[in-house]
């Protein structure tokens, strides 16, 4: 039976930001389904998020030979079951470094317009500042996964699920016990890796 492969993006300046800590707490639950994972850290990656006219798509080559970084990134995603995706959100949005993933990365001939996406799942897992109240007040919440649901469709990929973690800051609810609180985050992290591995 062949095991389940993952493949972890994630982005943040500092290497031990609650994300950093969220990704580390996938991995190990991951590792405890037996799913063999691959992280990409971005920041430490060096990766440059800037789409120059070398990684523009053409749409009239979808053979066309992009800079050796993106091809190299590509690759690491082939014979990935499933692409989890994990980042705070800034301004209401995800950060450059991701959009840049994206741009960059998933291009043309190579994630679409090509053989098709390599992963057969996405999760996208967003850190929310603020609350869940706010967020869905103003309409972030259905905005965003709206947007990355979209996403997935325009990879050819379907089953695609947004996990948002809330009040990832604290400071737009009392939070009487923030250790419990954040503990809470992480068991919701590795329930999106439970429901990946069944």
């Amino acid at each position: 039976m062949k095991s389940e492969k993952m493949y972890i993006v994630w982005a943040h300046p500092r290497a031990d930001s609650l994300t950093a800590h969220i990704v580390e707490a996938m991995q190990s639950q991951a590792a405890r389904h037996t799913i063999d994972v691959t992280t990409l850290d971005l920041y430490r990656r060096g990766f440059n998020p800037v789409l120059g006219v070398e990684d523009e798509p053409d749409w009239e080559n979808p053979n066309k030979q992009y800079s050796p970084d993106v091809h190299q990134l590509y690759s690491e995603l082939e014979g990935h079951d499933t692409l989890v995706v994990v980042f705070p959100l800034w301004w209401y949005s995800y950060p450059a470094m991701i959009k840049g993933y994206m741009d960059r990365v998933w291009n043309h001939g190579l994630a679409y317009g090509g053989k098709g996406f390599p992963a057969k799942k996405i999760r996208w897992v967003a850190l929310v500042g603020g609350s869940q109240a706010g967020f869905v007040k103003y309409g972030w919440e259905k905005n965003i996964t709206d947007f990355l649901t979209s996403c997935g469709s325009y990879l050819g990929v379907e089953d695609t699920k947004i996990t948002f973690l809330y009040n990832t800051i604290g400071v737009e609810e009392d939070i009487a016990d923030r250790e419990s609180h954040y503990q809470s985050l992480f068991a919701i992290a590795r329930e999106v890796i439970d429901e990946t591995a069944n």
